[in-house]
């Protein structure tokens, strides 16, 4: 009696889903489309004076990577916030120093404790 080897028919098997995969996947015909570059969020420059207001400047900057709804259940204090916006301006949120008071202002009014 001959014995069957289990795996070796488990790899010829997936060797032949692979190939049958990949004979229906493309044809000679067609060209494969050209890949693309991830999305990357915009990169906005600061402005040289605060023209927004703290609320605009959430809405506008914050939003960009996350919702602007996500500070509305932080309820943090001035100095957390400060620390937040601090931390998101190292992670690429595009704001000056003065728009960065403006809008630690504005979280600590409306949604601070």
């Amino acid at each position: 009696m001959r014995r069957v080897n289990v795996a070796g028919l488990l790899i010829v098997a997936g060797l032949v889903v692979v190939v049958a995969l990949a004979a229906c996947g493309s044809s000679p015909t067609q060209v494969p489309p050209a890949p693309t570059a991830p999305a990357s969020p915009p990169t906005l420059a600061p402005t040289a004076a605060p023209a927004l207001d703290g609320a605009t400047l959430l809405e506008t900057r914050c939003s960009v990577c996350h919702s602007a709804d996500r500070p509305k259940n932080a309820r943090l204090t001035k100095d957390q916030w400060e620390q937040t916006v601090a931390l998101m301006i190292t992670k690429g949120a595009q704001l000056t120093d003065a728009e960065k008071s403006v809008l630690v202002e504005y979280l600590a009014k409306t949604y601070g404790p």
